[in-house]
């Protein structure tokens, strides 16, 4: 076996790939090889098996077949637990595979965290801890993310006079004072006022004798919050920014206030104090930059779903303030409800519109006069500020969704207690539904009244089970990933409909069967391990699924977003490394089977 060769194939194998180039050679010495043909089978024994080539069929108690290939590991079960399921392994394609011995995985787990963490997790399959590594606080803006590199600056033997001038064509509240290029002093507005005007000092005093000597200042890749004790500490509203020993900027309290005042809680408190259509079209740049920043600080997706859904509220809020400010106030009460992703609270920003009206009297002459003009200026609105109109036309300015209570109840009735398969299909999205505005009471009234049929309705919950399983993930026989392409010539995953949509599907059934009023999905799958409809392995496996693939189309949007393209839901799987393609196959993997489970639930023939 060549040395050498082993280990650039370990270097480039997640968790290998962290050891250090001589531990490897070490290890690669340690490493068995075995080739086999098509047809041999192998009897798993107490040691690591990695795939180096070919293709093997592992097939379980259960009789569900399962693959391995390159970069893929079996073993592990047993050597961190004694226990193994009586599995069986058989060669599809002729290849090879090493073998490590115990003493010699378990003398890497204690000398290296991360390689014993990589196995713990691919074991118990909680596949959303692979993000915590990558996750950062908000707090970890940089002085550089903040600061200007606007420097002004003016030399010591300058007259006040002429500091005021510059200051004034430059519409700075500070100089920097440089000598030889070295920083050394500091002249504020406040220094001009108190050491010049105050004192009665001549036009011609020089700068030198009234500026700040030696100020205060910081590195530019010093943390905000360093800077903001700083300032405190020396009560000073400007700090010289320095880096490789030269000034090349100020950053002021003002920079800091604005930082604070692009975060969700600022941006949806401005949107609340718009009065006019203008502020509110004016929104989509600001509520792109700070997805951006988002992405750049590297929240995770469900945060980032979390506020750019309490944005996207706001803008209906007061969208709707708007337009009853031009209407007049409403003829009855009402309820504008929102379904889908921003019902779950899973937006991101590709995601449209989805809206409908829940009305107290019925749609006829001037209450069906009102609400049209309503909802075309919040519809319209809203897409003005960048949540684009529904293709589906799944919108309150479509008529077919302004209904009454009463309209609503018949409705839903017809889907529950008829349910046609196609009609369901498209109709699904509207069980998960969430109040923005409005009527509480009457809100509440349909969502128990809808919430109550659903339980235990077994027509119901086949059809809609049925309708969750017809798709399958993108995961060949074989393993391999299934590409598709959409109309822009991109081609890869589709994220959204063959992966995030699949487990909101499953949950949405096992949701709907016991009650539960949560629509998020996240917290719907705490609550069904609360009320043991799932068991502690399927929640997990879910939710890390669930969280793999959010944290990937969200990182894939993101980087669309930088670059001004479309927004898109399709990646292209050799764009990931080894470790998150064992991921993304793990993920799929857990799909696959949790539709076997619900359709073995709930698809038997009634």
């Amino acid at each position: 076996m060549q040395v050498q060769e082993v280990v650039t194939f370990l270097q480039q194998t997640p968790p290998f790939d962290d050891l250090a180039p001589h531990v490897l050679e070490t290890l690669s010495r340690e490493l068995s090889v075995l080739y086999l043909a098509t047809g041999e089978a192998l009897q798993p024994e107490p040691q690591l098996m990695l795939v180096r080539s070919g293709l093997f069929a592992l097939h379980t108690e259960q009789q569900r077949l399962t693959h391995l290939q390159s970069g893929d590991f079996y073993g592990y079960q047993l050597l961190l637990t004694g226990l193994a399921d009586p599995d069986t392994i058989r060669c599809e394609e002729d290849g090879l595979v090493y073998f490590l011995p115990q003493n010699s995985f378990d003398k890497l787990r204690h000398q290296y965290k991360n390689f014993d963490l990589f196995f713990q997790r691919l074991f118990s399959r909680r596949l959303h801890l692979y993000q915590s590594s990558q996750q950062q606080s908000t707090s970890t803006l940089k002085v550089s993310d903040l600061v200007t590199r606007r420097k002004v600056s003016i030399e010591c033997s300058n007259t006040v006079q002429q500091a005021a001038l510059l200051m004034t064509e430059q519409r700075v509240s500070c100089l920097l004072i440089e000598q030889d290029d070295k920083l050394v002093g500091i002249l504020t507005d406040r220094d001009l006022r108190s050491r010049v005007l105050a004192k009665n000092l001549s036009a011609t005093t020089t700068v030198k004798e009234v500026m700040t000597k030696t100020p205060q200042s910081i590195e530019a890749d010093h943390f905000a919050f360093e800077a903001i004790q700083q300032m405190s500490q020396y009560n000073i509203h400007h700090l010289p920014v320095e880096q490789d020993g030269k000034a090349i900027g100020v950053l002021t309290t003002t920079d800091l206030i604005r930082s604070q005042q692009e975060h969700p809680v600022f941006l949806i408190s401005h949107i609340h104090r718009q009065h006019k259509a203008e502020g509110l079209n004016a929104i989509t740049p600001q509520v792109q930059q700070l997805a951006i920043q988002l992405a750049e600080q590297h929240i995770p997706s469900y945060e980032v779903s979390s506020v750019l859904t309490s944005i996207m509220d706001a803008l209906a809020q007061s969208w709707l303030h708007i337009a009853e400010q031009q209407l007049g106030p409403a003829p009855c009460v009402y309820s504008w409800l929102v379904f889908g992703s921003q019902a779950r609270r899973d937006m991101l920003p590709s995601a449209d519109q989805d809206n409908a009206l829940l009305l107290e009297k019925e749609p006829v002459g001037a209450v069906a006069d009102y609400f049209s003009a309503l909802s075309d200026i919040v519809c319209n609105g809203l897409a003005s500020s960048g949540q684009a109109l529904c293709d589906g036309h799944i919108m309150a300015s479509n008529p077919e969704l302004r209904l009454s209570l009463k309209g609503w109840s018949g409705r839903f009735a017809k889907w529950l207690n008829t349910p046609d398969p196609k009609a369901l299909l498209s109709s699904s999205i509207f069980f998960d539904m969430r109040l923005v505005h409005g009527s509480k009471g009457l809100f509440n009234v349909l969502h128990e009244d809808v919430l109550a049929r659903c339980k235990n309705n077994e027509l119901f919950l086949y059809h809609l089970a049925k309708n969750a399983t017809e798709r399958q993930p993108p995961l060949g026989f074989f393993k391999h990933f299934l590409l598709e392409q959409d109309g822009r010539q991109r081609k890869g995953l589709d994220l959204k409909k063959r992966g995030i949509s699949l487990i909101t599907d499953l949950v949405r059934v096992y949701a709907l069967s016991a009650g539960i009023q949560a629509v998020n999905t996240r917290e719907r799958l705490k609550l069904l391990l609360q009320h043991a409809v799932l068991t502690q392995r399927q929640q997990q496996n879910l939710q890390g699924a669930f969280d793999v693939l959010a944290n990937l189309r969200w990182q894939l949007q993101s980087q669309d977003l930088k670059r001004g393209r479309h927004l898109s839901n399709l990646l292209d799987p050799s764009q990931l490394s080894l470790l998150q393609r064992h991921q993304l196959k793990d993920a799929f993997a857990v799909i696959s089977d949790e539709q076997q489970v619900l359709r073995q639930r709930f698809c038997r023939e009634l």
